[in-house]
């Protein structure tokens, strides 16, 4: 029988600040309470926790409550370990066995790397997965090593095709990242909606307008309406070529793996006792089998410096690289600490009584 977690989070302030070291401790100690063993609680409490870092907080620890809902419920498994079967010299099929979407994308990015440093390209389909958060932490970690690496995944149907109001496709993410010579790699991470459902739910809970073009109501009625927005569908991003643009990550992510379509993907946030059945693509490319590493570097830093270094438009701003806030972001909260936002403190408040109610259940064996 497990412990209780002491309630560690009722001690903390709001507006005060946290290192992100003792941050990422408390968390993998979270998870692994939950039935996650270690380290692999500890990797996934430290991709949570660094996109809390770099600001990405709809993508950080908003999910650990979800995560742990799903682990309480049966719908995922906290000890599940991804198996990686072999299709080729580049190729590989992970089936993540309905395991934490965290450590499913890792266990593929890495596997990826491992093929493209022995034969210069490796490219990992991934199968029965669930919701990883922000790519940025996975594809950055292959640019911090040297490689270019790209990932998508298809999510839980939430967007309409263009001209229609049902949900068929999801926000289907995509990233990229390039590593640069003395700075962090370049890093585009990105959904293929106008917006990630997750500002729509930040918006909803705190009763804001949205923008018009962000999503439609249940009838396929733009609204400015959060609330009504979240009984609708995103929109796509850019209109028809976005939605071309999803319905190709749907595809690189099914076609390749063998997954559920999008439309039959459960959203994280449903109650459902049952597999969410995610699909992911992770890509790959060792620059030394191509042009050379040092040309890598310097073709994303010489074209960055060139775009930052670009006059500003009539607006006044200046123009500024994706990536640029969160790495920002990250420097600073490295040197003072991570705020103790309200949303913060209720997203870790609830997942210690989770963890506890989790627990407390004469069912619930380590």
């Amino acid at each position: 029988m497990m412990h209780p977690l002491p309630d560690w989070a009722e001690t903390l302030e709001e507006g005060g600040r946290i290192g992100r070291s003792e941050l990422t401790n408390r968390t993998a100690d979270i998870l692994a309470a939950a039935g996650v063993p270690m380290p692999g609680a500890a990797q996934a409490a430290a991709l949570l926790v660094e996109c809390q870092a770099r600001g990405i907080n709809s993508h950080g620890l908003a999910h650990l409550p979800i995560y742990l809902q799903r682990i309480g419920n049966g719908a995922m498994d906290p000890k599940a370990v991804p198996a990686i079967l072999d299709t080729g010299a580049a190729t590989a099929v992970v089936d993540g066995r309905n395991g934490l979407g965290v450590l499913v994308g890792l266990a593929a990015i890495d596997e990826a790397c491992r093929r493209a440093d022995a034969i210069g390209m490796g490219a990992c389909a991934v199968r029965d997965s669930n919701h990883f958060g922000a790519a940025a932490p996975l594809v950055g970690r292959a640019a911090g090593s040297g490689f270019i690496a790209l990932a998508f995944s298809n999510a839980a149907p939430t967007m309409a095709p263009a001209g229609g109001r049902e949900p068929i496709l999801g926000t289907n993410p995509l990233a990229a990242a390039f590593p640069r010579a003395g700075r962090q790699p370049l890093i585009i991470d990105m959904a293929t909606s106008a917006v990630a459902r997750g500002r729509l739910r930040q918006a909803a809970l705190r009763k804001q307008v949205i923008p018009a073009d962000w999503a439609l109501d249940a009838a396929g009625r733009p609204t400015t309406d959060a609330e009504a927005a979240l009984a609708g569908t995103v929109q796509p991003l850019g209109g028809p070529k976005g939605y071309a643009l999803t319905l190709m990550v749907e595809l690189l992510c099914t076609a390749l793996s063998g997954g559920r379509p999008g439309y039959e993907v459960l959203n994280p946030h449903d109650p459902a006792p049952a597999a969410a059945g995610v699909s992911h693509l992770f890509i790959a490319l060792d620059p030394r089998r191509f042009a050379g590493l040092d040309e890598a570097r310097s073709a994303a830093t010489r074209l960055g410096a060139r775009i930052e270094a670009s006059p500003p438009g009539a607006d006044g701003i200046a123009p500024r690289l994706p990536g640029t806030r969160s790495e920002t972001t990250a420097a600073a909260r490295a040197r003072d600490g991570i705020p103790l936002t309200s949303d913060l403190l209720a997203h870790l408040r609830k997942a210690v009584r989770l963890v506890a109610e989790m627990s407390a259940r004469p069912s619930f064996q380590e």
